[in-house]
């Protein structure tokens, strides 16, 4: 019996293992240090398989009450509770002090005296969940619009100067701008139809051409390009530019339900994609995808010949990435490429890992 009891807790101690080893990568550092620049993605990259499975890892143990709240300087280190893997934070939480106080001197009657004094703190701020510099320029250039939304926006009317294809710093007339005109406008260009596929309409996708500010308001308002990614020219759009909002927390994770799309569409029309480029899905809020899902990327299935039964067979779909949703509407989500295998193309497919 005791060998029994005791093949049995090492038959579990040797599964545990053997699942702990499907979770961590190979070569699994013991500790890393954060430093500044590094990602909560990045830094769950150094030890797991799946690194957007990081806020159920890290939330095993209680010195972590918030994995998102993770500072440079910080010592990350990997532990096991009954054969299962975690992180745990070993420094000490960040305490913020005042900027602004009061120093303490003794009088020589006992008396507590209270100066005011000023005392400086290096400012910490939480690692985030991606680069700012690989997610901000996407936030404000991934934008899918019905054609009444196009409709409904000013237009370039023509170049002041009468050319046909033009640039900064360039003057033209803008209509339809309403009776209080901004004084920026982003300048954008109906682009192609995005259909999933069955070929049902989801949406335009709206391409990003420019930048302008207002020079000469009226009854004909007068614009400059100020800057430029393409040439302008007459019926391209113009949406009121706003500051660009703070970026989004995201809290990557995967979907509870079973999602299943095609990739519809690249911002900058790239044919081929690779990790850290956007592309457009051809689900959103009425499938119930939401910001911080994430989805595997899939090439599609492709047939080939068998010579010895002399007939063409359909493949099996391979998987070559992750994506991660930052920007979702109602039929149409966009996502960064976190990681990929190879080239992603338009028509392959993401569903839930």
């Amino acid at each position: 019996m005791r060998r029994l009891c005791l093949s049995i807790c090492l038959l579990a101690v040797f599964t545990a293992h053997a699942s702990a080893d499907r979770l961590i990568m190979p070569h699994t550092p013991r500790q890393y240090i954060v430093r500044t620049g590094d990602t909560l993605w990045g830094i769950a990259n150094h030890f797991f398989r799946d690194p957007w499975r990081w806020p159920g890892i890290w939330n095993r143990n209680r010195q972590i009450r918030n994995p998102n709240l993770i500072y440079p300087g910080d010592t990350i280190a990997l532990r096991y509770a009954k054969g299962r893997p975690y992180l745990v934070d070993l420094s000490p939480s960040p305490v913020v002090g005042p900027t602004q106080g009061a120093s303490a001197g003794q009088t020589s009657a006992g008396t507590t005296v209270l100066r005011p004094s000023v005392r400086s703190e290096p400012l910490l701020v939480p690692i985030p969940t991606l680069s700012p510099n690989v997610i901000a320029p996407l936030l404000q250039r991934a934008l899918a619009l019905s054609g009444r939304d196009f409709q409904r926006l000013g237009y370039v009317a023509a170049s002041v100067h009468h050319h046909t294809f033009f640039g900064a710093p360039s003057l033209f007339y803008a209509r339809h701008l309403g009776a209080h005109p901004a004084k920026a406008y982003d300048i954008y260009r109906q682009g192609p139809a995005l259909v999933d596929a069955n070929g049902d309409f989801l949406a335009y996708e709206a391409i990003y051409i420019g930048h302008a500010k207002l020079v000469r308001p009226g009854r004909l308002p007068e614009l400059e390009v100020t800057s430029s990614d393409r040439e302008v020219e007459s019926g391209d759009r113009l949406m009121r530019w706003r500051p660009a909002p703070p970026i989004p927390y995201y809290f990557p994770r995967a979907p509870s339900q079973s999602l299943n799309a095609v990739v519809v569409a690249a911002t900058h029309s790239e044919i081929n994609l690779g990790t850290y480029a956007a592309l457009a899905i051809s689900i959103g809020k009425a499938s119930g995808v939401r910001q911080g899902y994430v989805l595997r990327i899939y090439s599609r299935p492709q047939d080939f010949y068998d010579p010895v039964a002399k007939e063409n067979v359909l493949g099996r779909r391979q998987p070559i990435g992750l994506l991660m949703i930052f920007k979702v509407y109602d039929k149409v989500s966009y996502g960064v490429v976190m990681q990929s295998r190879r080239e992603i193309h338009v028509g392959d497919l993401v569903a839930t890992p």
